[in-house]
């Protein structure tokens, strides 16, 4: 068993005990300046002290670098990528908060149009959808630079859409009405997507060259509003974006 010295704090005298004596142990008490105070003075071992600061020192030097790494590894170009990315959309569009916008102006939807399911209680009675962006949908490399892939999704049961980084706008705007109860791309569905984005933008959106429903309507609004979108929402971009070409 190893043993150290143990000093009496007041007197100074020492003796060798286990390092780590039992609470009961006489040795660790200084017996004579413990009858003088009336109260147990308790020994100390100067060289385990000098031990134990050591190691709380080496502790606290090997967090603090730990700090230092982890900030230093957040401060990345890649790691500053992914938080811009996480929030914000094409032209500098703040993704949550335009959400939570367009699903108060569906609280206006008027009677006149097409419902979808349950349109106007789901609108009032519930919070906006989430908004999440799934890893498999982007990635961003070591240098800054953004890759984006696959589409976005309504999970309308779930009340949420995952979308791509960089989104824009309208794709944005396509998957919150799928939430508000939209369930096909038919004539109601494109009608409410018109609705919103005449009401959002105070534009009119012309649906003469429409010869069916469906995607190919997404990219006629995206014709008729881009400039106006991107006047609203343009601002200066933090990283590089980079699309690999399919």
């Amino acid at each position: 068993m190893k043993q150290s010295r143990w000093k009496c704090p007041t007197c100074g005298h020492g003796l060798l005990a286990p390092q780590r004596p039992r609470r009961d142990d006489v040795r660790r008490y200084c017996l004579p300046c413990s009858s003088k105070t009336g109260k147990l003075v308790e020994r100390v071992a100067p060289a385990l002290d000098a031990q134990r600061n050591a190691r709380d020192m080496a502790r606290r030097e090997r967090e603090k670098a730990q700090r230092a790494r982890k900030r230093q590894a957040n401060n990345t170009p890649r790691k500053v990528a992914q938080r811009h990315w996480s929030k914000v959309g094409e032209h500098g569009m703040l993704i949550k908060p335009e959400t939570a916008r367009l699903w108060n102006l569906l609280k206006k939807f008027p009677n006149e149009l097409p419902q979808g399911s349950s349109t106007r209680y789901r609108a009032n009675r519930m919070k906006p959808p989430t908004v999440e962006l799934k890893e498999k949908y982007w990635h961003v490399d070591d240098e800054g630079h953004l890759f984006t892939r696959g589409a976005s999704y309504a999970y309308i049961s779930e009340h949420r859409i995952a979308v791509t980084p960089c989104t824009s706008w309208e794709t944005l705007a396509h998957e919150i009405i799928h939430c508000a109860g939209y369930y096909n791309h038919d004539r109601n569905f494109y009608l409410a997507l018109k609705w919103l984005t005449e009401t959002r933008w105070k534009v009119r959106v012309d649906y003469s060259k429409v010869t069916r429903w469906g995607y190919d309507v997404d990219y006629i609004i995206i014709k008729q509003i881009k400039d106006v979108v991107k006047q609203h929402f343009d601002k200066p971009v933090e990283t590089k974006v980079e699309t690999p070409s399919s």
